[in-house]
């Protein structure tokens, strides 16, 4: 019978570490540990440049509130004539800068558009996308700056893939879906948010072997926005309370109108930007300006309301003090609608929430012992569902943005309802038919020709 080891050798075996090819196995190769530790800077990176964008565009839209209130009819002159000189950069310098940046990061995800990588993901293209959105808000656009941070994570994640020299396909794919999601989750400070949008939207091409770098490069960009901007939430946390078996009714009324609303609102977006494509090839700085004096003539008429982002409506109506109106949600409609056919960079999100809030409000003045303020919340998350036909994403944004976990069951009543009303109207989601409008339109890029030599082909290896 052979001598009993020590205890601590025991101990040793049992934990495994005895033998150097289990160690390996655990602890990981120097390639596992270098992808690691890309992953890890790049979210920290795509974090800071997130704070930055966002304390960015709220300093943007600030120059153009003193503007107004100068003078309430400058916009009149200066929204058009802004939205022009943006247009102009951005078909200069980085045409793929432009609108949310959602569509190019679904369109690279799919294996016969890798070779639009550089392109759509260069430094040129974060820098155009920060600066032009920035420079959109400044002028009274009605845009958000959610998805280009989203565009901006899943372009900065990919270059610090090739800084550490990770070409596999697949780590690729990771990098730029951690990226999105991680810059997604950064802009609203909604890490769970920014979760499920990756598995909801994005991670089609993602395998399951770096869904845990995934998450913690998610945690990661969300540690930073806490550490620079503190513990925060877009909107406070709404006071008003929301019993779903008392408030099913309006919740249900909520649901269905913003289903109806937000389904038409993403019909006009993509059938109308597929009108306007002959003009905008035409013509396009004539429509930029006819864009630019339709939204300025909406925020006059409006009394500014449905300029920017619309944080500003929304935090009114959930601290209660403002009604609600139809007036606010179809204009704010038409002045998002305006922005996107303009072709400037910009995203949905905010100024959708926002549509959905008014509408809300609305219903609740319809609804005897209704409140605003949970309705409100209820809307935001059923608009941005009909919009988008993403029901679990738009809830947790919302649930995320209010601090008010118990309305989840009311939020979820709402964006389910909402999700397939929406669906009678839109045969697919509207990121995704945006993408496809990208590669398949009279504009698409043209493919490389057979034999050039292309960086993101061959050999199962990519840049």
């Amino acid at each position: 019978m052979s001598e009993e080891l020590p205890r601590w050798q025991r101990l040793l075996r049992a934990w495994g570490f005895v033998t150097r090819k289990r160690t390996r196995r655990e602890l990981g190769t120097a390639h596992d540990w270098k992808m690691r530790l890309v992953f890890w800077v790049g979210a920290l990176l795509v974090g800071v440049l997130v704070v930055l964008f966002a304390r960015a565009a709220e300093w943007s839209y600030g120059q153009f509130q003193r503007l107004y209130e100068w003078s309430e009819y400058a916009p009149l002159v200066v929204t058009p004539v802004g939205m022009v000189a943006i247009a102009w950069i951005m078909r200069r310098f980085a045409p793929a800068a432009q609108g949310s940046g959602i569509p190019q990061v679904l369109v690279i995800l799919k294996p016969r558009y890798r070779w639009l990588r550089p392109a759509f993901l260069g430094i040129r293209v974060i820098v155009a996308k920060f600066v032009l959105t920035c420079m959109g808000l400044m002028v009274g656009a009605s845009i958000g700056r959610e998805g280009p941070s989203v565009h901006i994570g899943a372009a900065v994640m990919r270059d610090m893939g090739r800084l550490g020299q990770l070409r596999q396909k697949a780590v690729d794919n990771a990098l730029i879906v951690g990226g999105g999601a991680a810059g997604g989750s950064a802009a609203f400070n909604a890490p769970l948010a920014g979760i499920v949008f990756a598995v909801e939207s994005l991670a089609q091409s993602l395998e399951k072997r770096n869904s845990g770098i995934l998450i913690v490069s998610i945690f990661l960009s969300g540690v930073v926005v806490l550490a620079l901007s503190g513990d925060y939430s877009h909107f406070g946390t709404p006071g008003a309370t929301l019993v779903l078996a008392d408030s099913w009714l309006g919740v249900l009324v909520t649901g269905l109108s913003c289903g109806l609303l937000g389904g038409l609102f993403a019909r006009v977006l993509v059938f109308g930007s597929r009108a306007l494509v002959p003009t905008m090839r035409a013509e396009p700085l004539k429509l930029v300006f006819l864009c630019g004096l339709l939204i300025a003539a909406l925020g006059v008429v409006t009394g500014g309301e449905t300029f920017g982002t619309g944080y500003e409506q929304v935090r009114g109506l959930l601290d209660a003090q403002r009604e609600g109106d139809w007036t606010f949600p179809l204009a704010k409609m038409a002045a998002t609608l305006a922005s996107y056919f303009s072709g400037i960079p910009g995203g949905l999100f905010s100024p959708s929430m926002a549509a959905g809030a008014g509408v809300g409000a609305v219903v609740s003045e319809f609804m005897p012992g209704e409140a605003l303020v949970g309705l409100a919340m209820v809307g935001m998350a059923s608009f941005l569902s009909g919009v988008l036909q993403r029901p679990l994403v738009s809830l947790v944004i919302v649930m995320e943005m209010t601090s008010r976990h118990d309305i989840l069951l009311a939020l979820m009543l709402g964006s389910l309802v909402a999700f397939g009303v929406s669906r009678l109207l839109m045969r697919a989601p509207l990121f995704e038919m945006l993408a496809t409008d990208l590669v398949s339109g009279p504009d698409r890029p043209a493919a490389p020709e057979q034999g050039s030599p292309n960086p993101d082909q061959g050999s199962g290896r990519s840049v």
